[in-house]
Parts: structure tokens; C-alpha cells; sequence
């Protein structure tokens, strides 16, 4: 039986989840700040590798489904970095736009926030949390280059992310077909 699938580019359906994934992590990280839960830096944690883990086995799925059930480990990894920059982007101007217009309190409560959690760790000295917490400073928590750092680090987590999970889903054609 012959596979008809028309094959796809490898940056289409990045871009194409990287969307869908950014859109998903907005919709739960605007509901994750509404709840107070983005101050739960595990709930949050948890539910940032989730969505995006989702995101990237149902776009390699797509890629394999859309090119005859093959794909490499190079192009499972070229799909986690351009699906990891595109939602990267839509992430860092949705915090952007959150921290500045929507709720402009936010980076005052997360300082607070950050401050009693360190607060809690006897083997931190007092000039340390101090320090931490002025580093986290309205001018830096709500520049925009918060949204480059926001690609910086979508890039790098999506290197990591994409050589692990690219182990899982790839399938190689085979050599004597």
C-alpha cells in the first residue's frame, strides 16, 4: 500500500504549531496569572512544559502523518527551534503587554512573592534576597527587552527540548525502500 501524503515543509508546520502552542501557553499562562497560580512556580513550571511538550509531539505527528510517516532527527529538531521561536515571540509580547497594560501591578506582586519564598531558605543571607529582589526592578520586569530575552530563552529550551524529544518521535525511512 502506497503512502499518498503530499509532503510538508519543515518550517510550515513549525510555524503552524509554534502559533497554535503560543496561543494555548497565552490562553493558560492569562489564567495562571487571573488564579494568583503564576506565583506556584511548580503549577507553572509544570504547566509551561506541558503545553509546550504537547505542542511539539503533535507537530512532529503532523509532519510524519504529512510526509509518508518519516521523519529524521534533524528535521524533528528544526521543527522544535522554529516552533520554539515562533511561540517565544507571542509569549514575550504577551508579557510585555500584561506586565505594562493589563495588570500593571504584576511585577510588584511577583517582587513581593519572590521576596517571602527566598525568605523561607535559612541558608540564604539577607543581603542576598535583597539583591535579587532589586534586580527585579519595574524598568527591567517591564522593558521590552524582556521579549528578546523571551526568544533568547524559547531558542535555547527549544534546542534542549527538541535533541530529547526528537530521540522519541523520529522514524528514519528505511535505507533499501
Amino acid at each position: 500500500m502506497e503512502n499518498t501524503a503530499t509532503p510538508v515543509s519543515i518550517s510550515a508546520v513549525a510555524i503552524r504549531y509554534g502559533i497554535i502552542t503560543g496561543l494555548i501557553w497565552i490562553i493558560v499562562d492569562f489564567i495562571l496569572r487571573v488564579t494568583g497560580l503564576s506565583f506556584k512556580y511548580s503549577i507553572y513550571l509544570s504547566a509551561s512544559l506541558l503545553v509546550y511538550i504537547v505542542g511539539v509531539v503533535i507537530a512532529h505527528r503532523n509532519f510524519k502523518q504529512q510526509n509518508g510517516g518519516f521523519m529524521r532527527y534533524g528535521q524533528g529538531v528544526m521543527i522544535v527551534i522554529i516552533l520554539s521561536l515562533v511561540s517565544g515571540v507571542m509569549s514575550g509580547l504577551f508579557n510585555y503587554i500584561y506586565v505594562n497594560f493589563i495588570d500593571p501591578d504584576y511585577a510588584m506582586r511577583m517582587r513581593s512573592d519572590m521576596e517571602a519564598w527566598l525568605s523561607t531558605f535559612s541558608s540564604i543571607p539577607e543581603e542576598q534576597i535583597d539583591k535579587s529582589i532589586a534586580d527585579m526592578s519595574d524598568e527591567k520586569i517591564k522593558s521590552p527587552t524582556q521579549i528578546g530575552r523571551a526568544i533568547l530563552s524559547s531558542a535555547v529550551g527549544g534546542v534542549i527540548v527538541g535533541l530529547v524529544v526528537s530521540i522519541f518521535t523520529k522514524y528514519n525511512r528505511p535505507e533499501f525502500e
